[in-house]
């Protein structure tokens, strides 16, 4: 059995590009986190200060209304996962933290893909952009064109994209064979549910 230290430098010494690059990452990531812990307590002594200055009934005000807000999306999102497992009729519902494209009718799933959910951004328009966010929620489909595309209500689009490119902010990218499967169920005004 060999010591640690002499384990350590014969590890060195047959992988010296490997190591460095290892002790790199290591300086980077404690920079990282050193940063993150001073940003953290920046954000806190703002916070102290804008709370200062508030009355208590504001600071009151404040603190509700960020619980309801995290209490409303909760609940918003145990509802929609609700439905779409309750819903008879034919529907889809995608999970956005897995990545999963379910079709469903009463219960069973007919099809299952792997789809990739943009995060917000914005999009571009004539001459403007305006902040698109990820979809969450119920919403129906609006228009099918083509075989590459489906609007969805919201501004959100189920889309045939390359995987090598990034996804459109608030969208949703589906595989080609995929969306073809699914696309003669996919009429205006199904619903689909993210959660």
């Amino acid at each position: 059995m060999i010591p640690g230290s002499l384990a350590w430098r014969a590890l060195w010494g047959e992988h010296p590009r490997i190591m460095r690059g290892l002790a790199w990452t290591f300086v980077a990531a404690l920079g990282s986190a050193g940063a993150l812990a001073w940003r953290s307590a920046e954000y806190r002594k703002e916070i102290a200060a804008l709370r200062a200055g508030m009355s208590d009934i504001e600071k009151v005000k404040t603190d509700l209304a960020l619980a309801s807000d995290a209490r409303r999306l909760q609940v918003m999102m145990a509802l929609a996962v609700r439905q779409a497992r309750t819903d008879g009729d034919l529907h889809v519902s995608i999970a956005v933290d897995s990545g999963l494209l379910h079709l469903e009718q009463q219960g069973a799933v007919l099809r299952t893909a792997v789809v990739q959910v943009g995060a917000d951004g914005w999009q571009r328009t004539t001459g403007d952009s305006i902040p698109i966010a990820s979809p969450l929620g119920v919403r129906r489909v609006e228009e099918v064109r083509g075989d590459s595309m489906v609007v969805l209500s919201g501004g959100a689009v189920l889309y045939r994209g390359d995987p090598a490119t990034a996804v459109r902010a608030g969208s949703v990218r589906i595989g080609g064979a995929d969306l073809k499967s699914i696309l003669p169920n996919l009429k205006v005004g199904l619903p689909v549910y993210f959660y």
